[in-house]
């Protein structure tokens, strides 16, 4: 009995099938009922199907969609939340396991709105963040100094520049880093505190690891205000390259 060539999902099930016909044409339906655990109503309904339809007849004849296991209570829960709340699946399944204590797959979830006829939540266009101006100024020296880091390659060696640019004055200081981490930037910052000739009130920065928790509290304990720039948003001198904010006047190195 060989198997035809087809595209189907379930020719392995038929493949194996087959095999237990070819065992019962020699031992008979109860010894093979026995061997593989299967009931001997089913050996001979898969025989009778085979004598009448070959192996079409072996095909399994699952339902296209088995009865859902999931209580009403779940699934008014789950339309209440796309209707009211206006819950995707992903949100849906948290809501319901952490007020209602109820596990449901989120494919489950999608596929229960489907059923009920719920619309799908249309998608809300982001309003994007206004750019960040690239140049500003501050009235006084000292009111706000930005901080960044560049990766620069001096002699093959790859380093970090630590750059200081005061608002008002365009005063600048840098130095070089063969490790970006905090410590890096708490020496620069007591480095920028000695250079500049007046008094830092706020330092900027952006989110990088080098600005944590204890550049923070070293900077407020220092009486200075610190301010994270938002997120994606370059500091306004980052755009130039460092040999050339090197060749600027004012640059303290």
């Amino acid at each position: 009995m060989a198997v035809q060539s087809r595209k189907s999902p379930y020719r392995g099930k038929v493949r194996e099938r087959l095999a237990v016909l070819a065992y019962v044409t020699v031992h008979g339906v109860a010894p093979v009922a026995q061997r593989f655990g299967l009931d001997r109503k089913t050996v001979r309904t898969w025989r009778d199907r085979y004598r009448a339809h070959r192996e079409a007849g072996l095909v399994p004849r699952y339902p296209t969609r088995r009865p859902r296991r999931i209580p009403a209570e779940t699934v008014a829960l789950i339309a209440q939340a796309r209707t009211e709340f206006r819950y995707g699946a992903s949100r849906t399944r948290f809501w319901l396991i952490r007020l209602h204590e109820r596990a449901v797959a989120t494919k489950t979830i999608t596929r229960i709105c489907e059923d009920l006829g719920l619309p799908p939540l249309q998608r809300v266009k982001r309003r994007r963040a206004p750019r960040q101006l690239t140049l500003f100024e501050k009235p006084n020296p000292g009111d706000s100094v930005q901080v960044d880091v560049t990766v620069v390659t001096l002699a093959g060696t790859k380093a970090y520049q630590y750059t200081a640019c005061d608002d008002c004055t365009r005063y600048r200081v840098l130095r070089l880093y063969r490790h970006l981490d905090q410590r890096s930037s708490l020496d620069f910052l007591a480095e920028v505190r000695r250079r500049l000739p007046f008094a830092i009130r706020r330092v900027q920065t952006d989110h990088g690891t080098e600005f944590a928790f204890a550049f923070v509290l070293a900077v407020e304990q220092a009486g200075i205000r610190h301010r994270y720039i938002r997120p994606r948003c370059s500091l306004s001198f980052t755009q130039e390259s460092p040999r050339k904010a090197l060749r600027r006047p004012g640059s303290i190195t």
